[in-house]
């Protein structure tokens, strides 16, 4: 799928090829280890930005990229699912690094909701988080289908020892916290015990169950049926005591929420409602949700020419 074959582009490059503007960090070496890339990339309050890709979603994760350095982001680390996407990442000069734990089988078109690659890969962010808490990081877990209009990590952050991830409610009303609702593809977990011990449980359930990561992450700490819910919007898990804040669905909606995807100027209407970010999910298939995210605006990567699109004019025929 030519994503951005109808943007038309300028022949000035405007020095801002993402090979160039995103190697601001110092050289990481082709064998650049997990500790190595959190000493570099973590902020002032041992915070990074997660990311977890497979090579069909580079494209996906270049955008992601390209959007967090507009925002002046940079505690950012990616977690490649396969060796394709090192390579890839590694190329571009991201902080990257290889988990070799993660499924070997990755489809290329067939790993959406729903599908077991889907389930597979779902369990490697729970695994991934939990040894980066136990390194004495927090951790800020971003899907790379996930827009972000502002930096979130400030706000997250004023919830204290709380937990937090974005609700997949989809109703305008009632509750956010309901079985099953919680989107893991958006969380905030800080390193300490009580924290490591819960997504430690979350990691020991889904080693021997055949749900998706999501199911899980909430039977775990909400409680089948909702059983440890608190209010509308919060968990109480009672051996570890960790607080679950499921994050407003006006300022982090998920892909079904107000049918914001199918508004005329998608990103007017969610900063309208003072969006932090918008997931770009509730969407089955890969070329399904890229065409979606292309088409709306929301969409940072011209792949043909590896750039960052906002470097390129938008006037000029494309070469």
């Amino acid at each position: 799928m030519g994503c951005v074959e109808h943007i038309k582009f300028s022949k000035s490059m405007l020095n801002c090829s993402v090979g160039v503007e995103l190697r601001n960090l110092q050289p990481l070496g082709y064998q650049a280890s997990l500790e190595s890339l959190l000493a570099i990339a973590a902020d002032e309050t041992q915070t990074v930005v997660l990311a977890i890709a497979g090579y069909s979603y580079k494209d996906m994760l270049m955008s992601w990229v390209c959007r967090l350095r507009s925002l002046r982001i940079t505690n950012f680390i990616i977690c490649a699912l396969d060796q394709e996407t090192y390579e890839f990442s590694v190329l571009q000069g991201l902080p990257v690094f290889h988990d070799l734990s993660a499924p070997s089988n990755i489809s290329f078109n067939d790993c959406h909701f729903g599908t077991n690659c889907f389930q597979k890969v779902t369990k490697v962010k729970s695994r991934i988080v939990m040894k980066i808490l136990k390194m004495g990081y927090n951790v800020l877990l971003g899907d790379v289908d996930v827009y972000w209009f502002e930096n979130p990590v400030q706000y997250v952050r004023s919830f204290g020892p709380t937990t937090l991830a974005q609700s997949d409610e989809y109703n305008q009303t009632g509750p956010i916290n309901l079985p099953r609702r919680l989107n893991s593809g958006f969380s905030f977990a800080r390193s300490n015990a009580p924290t490591i011990a819960a997504i430690e449980k979350v990691v020991n359930h889904a080693s021997t169950s055949t749900l998706s990561e999501q199911p899980i992450f909430y039977d775990v700490l909400c409680g089948e049926g909702g059983l440890n819910r608190i209010s509308d919007d919060r968990c109480l898990e009672p051996v570890t005591n960790v607080t679950v804040h499921f994050l407003d669905r006006n300022l982090f909606p998920n892909g079904a929420y107000l049918d914001l995807w199918e508004k005329p100027n998608v990103r007017e209407a969610c900063m309208n409602k003072s969006c932090f970010v918008l997931h770009n999910n509730w969407i089955n298939g890969r070329l399904k949700k890229l065409e979606r995210q292309v088409l709306s605006g929301l969409w940072e990567y011209d792949s043909s020419k590896r750039m960052h699109l906002s470097c390129i004019t938008p006037n000029s025929s494309t070469s």
